[in-house]
């Protein structure tokens, strides 16, 4: 049977890679035309046995590469993928000086030697590109012009100073993102808070985790993923909610299918799509978008009602019980039905599935965090692993998957709105402990952090003059575009990249950093999982490491003498020292150990030297009295009402084949051939009403602004819902692509996250 389908992918594949060559929408395979890209994805996914799309183009194409088949390489790196937090360990092919092929080290425990996701294949690819920054660049006469480093370096710290002088620390702001190193989040926290002392730090996380962070403080009492990939492999029943890990998380979307082929285990999905795991789903709760709460409220409702819950465990180990059995009291399964749309039936199955499993893993990430009531949702999930006791122990974990490959770093040394070692701007002590350990004045490191929103609001106010955006695009990435680049035109901008992107555009400063594969550091993955990138290869012209450019700043800035590290390595071991004792210990790691042992899981240090696989085994929790917190909260309606006007719900998210804001994955041409456009998908009966045909270009109009984009037709998504991905930017032709034209800026009241996932638009034919 495995022969088979490995025969089967195998000449399926190459159909698909001869038929894009020659950009043909259509091929023909076991006599059925289909949709390349949709119909192989969901062939690929019926097939279980077959793993990934990722691993199944590596079977045929041009460049593919398994650790049986070296390519001829002079050296191979060992490095850490730079994409999602799966972090798959890899190694980097070098030839004369350059990046030719990547191989999976087929000892590294995460993904076991696969290279399976087609992104993390030809990653190599994005280092040698001819697009790359490669000098500093100044605005002059309304052009970028290339200038020398010292020149560039005298004007950045020039406006800082006078900024500081007239506006105080409030008057500039960094946008960081993780896809730093460790120790480039963590020079980036010292630079902004402890020598600057601005109160304005934020990062793409605000986009990707803050709910999940805020979930994991509320009811654990610290943040960090309390499980490990492991628990994968030992569930009885897994529950995706929220995520689409079989083209975002591949390495996780593997160790599900051979837990399920091998064990049986149980799979759920929730999720307004059918996307691919719900094709071979024993459920999919194909759910009304902005309804997650209420369907997790029903779910506790069902498990308290039929006593499917660990009394021993709630009564020993949390708080906050009866609080919750009277939040979830009225939501009945009639209830939860008429909100959500989902039969009675398959919401009872579900709860019954999940309530008499032994163990079982809730695996969730943007559906979550991005919709209507997301940290709520994030906290609900929580509670059904407290209820039953599904915490702490071998396939038991609520799981969130971060998306970028470093966010988890960024989070520990307080790259954002934390100190480093999750300690807190609030908490006076914690404060003092970090001043002290570098040596500032007490009173430099500010009382609490605002987030890019409220950067954007003292930009339009006048009141915030610098700006310094980091590794991240927010001109396509932050939702409302029009007044995002509003603000981004009246800033004096800085912009460290390694690419041009649509945020350049806006730029007074450009400084060209180097990348993934061509500098040395640390990553955190989503298990907590601390591993080793090394430099395989010199970034191009005079691109440099973020860290060494933050090091260079603070020296003009008369602080060098607090960034005299002379490598990564020595800003690592002074991280380590502020993590001691704390939740993220590190104390206990070095590179070479996270190269001979494949990555270390924190915490890690005297008293857990090997590294922890899962937090709260002993169900003690990080509060003071020890137990967890059971926060639970009503779901109420989405203010994001369809009508005449606007009669859609709009929903945004990823495809298999690219990244972000494709600055790199667009640059690639295996990835920018699968999917070079931005298009929208609406249901083939929606479609039908409309007149509107599969490729045909329409406009898609909310309050907010509009877009114009391909039309795909699909069953993927329910009748009154349309799905855009949101990598795309406005660089493809004259019209708006970007989906965050469409979007609006509503926070979730705790995390301050942007609801992405919940908006409403209309679609109409464009005139020809």
């Amino acid at each position: 049977m495995e022969h088979r389908l490995y025969e089967a992918i195998h000449h399926l594949v190459k159909d698909v890679d001869e038929q894009l060559q020659g950009n043909l929408a259509e091929f023909d395979f076991l006599g059925k035309n289909v949709n390349t890209r949709n119909a192989f994805a969901n062939w690929a996914a019926q097939m279980s046995s077959a793993n990934t799309i990722g691993l199944a183009w590596n079977l045929t194409s041009k460049n593919r590469l398994s650790p049986e088949q070296d390519v001829a390489v002079d050296e191979w790196v060992y490095s850490t993928c730079g994409y999602c937090a799966s972090g798959c360990g890899l190694y980097i092919g070098v030839k004369n000086g350059q990046a030719v092929a990547i191989k999976g080290n087929r000892d590294y425990s995460v993904n076991s030697g696969s290279v399976s996701c087609i992104k993390g294949l030809y990653q190599w690819k994005s280092l040698h590109h001819p697009d790359r920054l490669t000098q500093p660049l100044v605005r002059k006469n309304g052009a970028l012009k290339p200038v020398s480093w010292e020149e560039a370096l005298e004007l950045i710290t020039a406006k800082i100073k006078t900024t500081l002088t007239k506006l105080g620390p409030e008057g500039m702001g960094f946008y960081g993102s993780g896809q730093l190193l460790l120790e480039e989040s963590y020079g980036l926290a010292k630079l902004a808070k402890g020598v600057i002392g601005t109160p304005n730090i934020d990062s793409n996380l605000r986009l990707c985790t803050v709910s999940g962070v805020h979930a994991n403080l509320q009811s654990f009492g610290s943040d960090g993923p309390p499980g490990c990939f492991n628990d994968l492999d030992e569930a009885q029943c897994i529950f995706i909610f929220g995520c689409n890990p079989a083209e975002m998380h591949p390495a996780v979307w593997q160790r599900l299918l051979r837990n399920r082929r091998n064990n049986g285990a149980k799979l759920i999905v929730a999720d307004p799509r059918r996307i691919l795991p719900a094709e071979i789903a024993d459920i999919h709760l194909q759910l009304r978008s902005g309804t997650n709460l209420a369907l997790l409220n029903g779910l506790l409702h069902i498990l308290v009602v039929e006593n499917w819950i660990d009394q021993q465990f709630i009564d020993n180990h949390t708080a906050g019980f009866n609080s919750l059995k009277e939040t979830i009291q009225d939501a009945t399964p009639q209830a939860t039905a008429a909100i959500t749309g989902i039969p009675e039936d398959l919401i009872n199955n579900t709860a019954r599935l999940l309530g008499q499993s032994e163990k079982f893993v809730t695996v969730f990430v943007q559906g979550v965090f991005q919709s209507h009531m997301g940290a709520e949702s994030a906290l609900a999930i929580n509670n059904l692993h407290l209820v039953t006791g599904n915490i702490g122990r071998p396939g038991a974990s609520p799981f969130s998957l971060t998306g970028q490959c470093a966010s988890m770093s960024h989070r520990e040394v307080g790259g954002s709105s934390t100190l480093p070692g999750y300690r807190s701007h609030g908490n006076e002590e914690h404060r003092g402990e970090v001043s002290s350990y570098w040596g500032i004045s007490t009173g430099i490191i500010p009382d609490k952090t605002n987030d890019i929103f409220h950067m954007l609001q003292q930009i339009e106010e006048g009141r915030l003059q610098v700006l310094w955006n980091i590794a991240t695009n927010p001109a396509v990435s932050l939702p409302n575009l029009a007044y995002v680049r509003r603000q981004l035109a009246k800033v004096f901008l800085i912009v460290q990249d390694i690419y041009p992107n649509e945020t350049l555009s806006y730029a007074d400063v450009v400084l060209p950093a180097a990348q993934w594969g061509e500098k040395t550091g640390t990553y955190t993955n989503a298990e907590r999982r601390v591993n080793l990138g090394r430099k395989a290869v010199n970034p191009p012209g005079e691109a440099k490491p973020d860290l060494e450019i933050f090091c260079m700043v603070a020296e003009k800035l008369g602080a060098g003498q607090l960034f005299s590290w002379k490598n990564a390595q020595e800003a690592f071991q002074e991280w380590q020292g502020l993590s001691k004792d704390r939740p993220n210990d590190m104390t206990g790691i070095t590179y070479d150990r996270l190269e001979q042992e494949l990555g270390i899981q924190w915490p890690c240090g005297e008293k857990k030297l090997a590294g922890t696989d899962r937090l709260y085994v002993d169900g003690h929790f990080s509060f003071e009295d020890g137990k967890a917190r059971l926060i639970s909260y009503k779901y109420l309606e989405t203010a994001a009402k369809t009508s005449e006007e606007f009669p859609f719900l709009l929903n945004t998210g990823r495809l298999a084949e690219h990244y972000h804001t494709r600055v790199k994955t667009k640059r690639i041409p295996e990835l920018h051939q699968m999917s070079n456009r931005g298009f929208v998908e609406i249901n083939f009966h929606d479609a039908e009403k409309l007149a509107v045909k599969e490729g045909e270009l329409v406009k898609v109009i909310s309050p907010f602004g509009e877009i114009q984009v391909e039309a795909k037709i699909s069953e993927s998504v329910l009748t009154g819902h349309v799905f855009i991905p949101f990598h795309f930017g406005d660089d493809i032709n004259t019209n708006a692509t970007a989906v965050n034209h469409l979007t609006d800026i509503n926070l979730n009241q705790f995390s301050r996250q942007p609801v992405l996932k919940t908006s409403i638009c209309r679609v109409e034919k464009t005139k020809n």
